[in-house]
């Protein structure tokens, strides 16, 4: 199966998300749910454009540079993003003169691909997905949402940030219900 997201910036003047754009995380994260309470994760379709590696959600380190202030020699750096794999993120990311993602503006050197969402904008994400064959018969939901964090997980936790500053705020959401046929 192919399922189709259309996510339009209806409300914004401006690019979603914003203010500190390099700390600023919008996720849409979608998953399926069987008639006996399974569920399954599905991963965005890649598209292929330039720096797309920082708009999906992986399981990579980053913030090395954190190190320099920490004054930690050789600091590995912390978890990216700390949501689910393959999820798409839309983001401006920050890179150090090492090429790394930061979120120390002072220690910005450039910038990767601007994947946030602009005013009046409509982003299309797919999930292609085959069906399990152990999913239960009878109806699916297929739920797609939209989650808002002022700071990476990962980076909050790290910071000892309190967790109402930096907790996931689900934007919006829609569900699709397909039924299971054995």
């Amino acid at each position: 199966m192919k399922f189709t997201c259309a996510l339009f910036n209806q409300k914004t003047g401006h690019k979603f998300p914003t203010g500190s754009a390099e700390e600023r995380l919008l996720w849409l994260h979608v998953e399926a749910k069987d008639s006996k309470g399974k569920t399954y994760h599905l991963k965005v379709d890649k598209k292929g454009f330039p720096g797309e590696e920082y708009t999906i959600a992986a399981n990579t380190l980053a913030y090395q540079d954190m190190g320099i202030p920490l004054n930690i020699q050789d600091f590995k750096g912390i978890q990216r993003d700390g949501i689910p794999e393959g999820d798409r993120i839309f983001r401006l990311p920050y890179l150090d003169p090492q090429g790394r993602m930061t979120i120390m503006q002072w220690n910005t050197a450039s910038h990767s691909v601007d994947y946030r969402i602009g005013p009046r904008e409509t982003k299309l994400e797919t999930f292609t997905w085959t069906i399990p064959g152990d999913a239960a018969p009878g109806p699916m939901v297929v739920r797609a949402a939209m989650y808002y964090q002022k700071l990476p997980g990962p980076v909050a936790e790290f910071l000892n940030v309190p967790r109402e500053e930096a907790e996931p705020i689900e934007v919006n959401f829609h569900e699709t219900i397909i039924n299971i046929i054995k």
